[in-house]
């Protein structure tokens, strides 16, 4: 092999980052996470419309580069679509607020009331009492995790 192609090859290999691929946060918040586990240790967090730097991807899961920080966040929670934040932005692509929160997978109480006002009959309230009691630390699921025998 030519020393040149090589060496360049070489180069290549050594800086993935310098040609990683953008990606967008597109759930309300998720936990970078030390490795592509959902139980592994939280290296920074991360927002809607956060744009990310791809690393690599594999089972699943994508390493991203994020403020300086790096770690793995499940595919599911990422887009290769550039997320829309900004009342200009909306404009440009004919989108309303309700459809940019349900394409970033939220739930706004905007979007809540018009399922109400549809004839909808989910208990919302339902829903509430889940989300704002439901908290579980990573310590907690890495030792359910350990005491249920899963892998």
């Amino acid at each position: 092999m030519n020393k040149s192609i090589f060496a360049f090859a070489f180069l290549l290999a050594s800086v993935p980052s310098a040609f990683a691929e953008p990606v967008w946060v597109q759930v309300r918040q998720s936990q970078l996470r030390a490795q592509p586990k959902f139980y592994a240790s939280s290296t920074g967090s991360v927002r809607y419309g956060d744009k990310l730097e791809r690393v690599s991807e594999s089972g699943g899961w994508v390493k991203v580069q994020a403020q300086g920080r790096e770690g793995y966040l499940p595919l599911s929670a990422v887009s290769e679509d550039h997320i829309v934040l900004s009342s200009a932005d909306l404009q440009k692509v004919r989108a309303d607020s309700t459809q940019v929160v349900l394409a970033g997978k939220g739930f706004s109480k905007e979007v809540e009331q018009q399922y109400k006002r549809d004839g909808s009959q989910l208990r919302y309230d339902l829903v509430d009492y889940v989300e704002q009691s439901a908290r579980v630390s990573p310590g907690e699921v890495s030792q359910f995790i350990n005491q249920g025998g899963l892998k």
